[in-house]
């Protein structure tokens, strides 16, 4: 039903009566500042550049509002931060999930995957780009991927062979992993490179690598091995300004800036940090 405004509305009072008197009156123009004296034949300063980065072609599938299946192709920014969010597990890993093992490229955002909490976590988000052989891409750095034989780390963990991405993190359990009041310590997986068990691989063809986020931080079962779902870290904010900030949150349509990813489920250390772990 449509009502009508009474017709003895009051007319609004214009907002000049709402003010003191005089306050809409102008103010005296000032004359403008003189421009700096620069001697005959002097040039100004150059601004500073601006920084300039390659970008790398990236594909991203989310899980929106609706639960629908969303997908682009994007342009992001070739810096690690932004990597990070890509390169973790190699196309032909197979994923521990509700419904049995599913090949990471074969997987969509809404599935459940195993996680070692026993909770099972939906995938919100699936990330993938290309890792390429060293020189083949001019400017363009190539970061050695990880294989990880069969039983490195005791019987069927892995098993088969497991295939990295350059930013793959792993948890460890126990003993020297176990601190912050966390049995479970997430560690870059390039800093277990031995050259036996777990080693370096540099691509000779292009490799197409991915990540995933979760609903809530975990560690991913593949082929016995906890891999670490992405998250960008307690000071990821602090690595990057502001515009970079809203770039990377851009990459991740169904979040609405990085508080949205959630806490950390374990301790973490950097490259540096596991490798002085190791050394010990």
């Amino acid at each position: 039903m449509m009502h009508s405004l009474p017709q003895s509305a009051a007319p609004v009072p214009h907002v000049s009566s709402l003010l003191p008197a005089g306050a809409l009156t102008p103010a005296p123009r000032k004359a403008p500042a003189p421009l700096p004296f620069l001697p005959r034949g002097a040039k100004p300063a150059p601004r500073p550049p601006r920084p300039t980065f390659k970008t790398r072609r990236v594909e991203v599938t989310w899980l929106d509002d609706a639960g629908q299946i969303q997908s682009a192709s994007r342009s992001a920014p070739a810096l690690p931060q932004f990597e990070e969010a890509f390169g973790a597990i190699a196309r032909g890993t197979l994923i521990e999930t509700e419904s049995g093992l599913i090949a990471i490229e074969d997987m969509e955002p809404g599935q459940r995957v195993a996680t070692a909490d026993g909770r099972g976590a939906t995938v919100l988000w699936i990330g993938a780009m290309t890792v390429y052989p060293s020189g083949s891409v001019p400017g363009l750095e190539s970061a050695p991927l990880t294989r990880v034989t069969g039983d490195a780390f005791g019987e069927g963990r892995p098993m088969p062979d497991l295939m990295l991405g350059p930013n793959a993190r792993l948890a460890l359990s126990g003993g020297r992993w176990a601190r912050g009041g966390s049995n479970r310590t997430s560690v870059p997986a390039t800093a277990l490179v031995d050259g036996e068990a777990i080693v370096a691989i540099h691509p000779v063809a292009p490799v197409t690598v991915y990540h995933v986020v979760l609903c809530h931080h975990a560690t991913i079962a593949c082929a016995g091995i906890e891999v670490e779902s992405f998250h960008p870290g307690r000071d990821f904010a602090a690595k990057i300004d502001i515009e970079l900030q809203a770039m990377f949150v851009a990459l991740f349509p169904m979040f609405q800036g990085l508080a949205d990813f959630g806490p950390l489920a374990h301790a973490r250390l950097s490259l540096d940090e596991a490798q002085e772990v190791l050394a010990a």
